[in-house]
């Protein structure tokens, strides 16, 4: 588990939290958009990798944020912090993340400015578990003679 960590929350540091921080120092001061938080941390919500429809690994993930002044002081303080405000998923083994809009997920290039469609169904969400098949079973048929009641015998 402790591998399965550490390797998504690198690839999301790297891939989302560093570009968009990046992103964000580069705008103009006097903009009217908004203020960009003032730290960012990623815990990662699963403990084992799950498989998607197409046999690839995958990691949930969330991004919370701190803003304001005094959110530089208290850097621990459970409080301070917007739980989930960036939600997605992380395919370590191919550097790729995803973010959840809605129902859909969308590359992270999404929150960089970068027209992004929609992925695919099978992006972060688990592929369907087979159901164990048992083995046939033998079909009992009874005779039925129309206009008969059925009569049970001890033959």
């Amino acid at each position: 588990m402790a591998e399965t960590t550490a390797t998504a929350e690198a690839v999301v540091q790297q891939q989302l939290v560093k570009r968009l921080a990046e992103k964000e120092a580069n705008r103009n001061r006097f903009s009217r958009s908004y203020i960009p938080p003032q730290a960012r941390r990623v815990r990662v919500l699963d403990r084992e990798r799950s498989t998607d429809g197409r046999g690839a690994e995958f990691v949930a993930f969330a991004v919370d944020e701190r803003s304001g002044v005094l959110s530089r002081l208290a850097a621990d303080d459970a409080d301070r912090w917007r739980k989930d405000a960036i939600v997605g998923c992380v395919y370590p083994a191919r550097d790729e993340v995803f973010i959840k809009r809605g129902d859909k997920f969308f590359g992270a290039g999404l929150l960089l400015g970068k027209r992004t469609a929609a992925a695919d169904d099978t992006v972060c969400r688990p592929a369907p578990t087979p159901i164990p098949s048992s083995p046939p079973t033998v079909a009992r048929t009874s005779l039925v003679v129309a206009g008969q009641p059925h009569q049970a015998s001890g033959r």
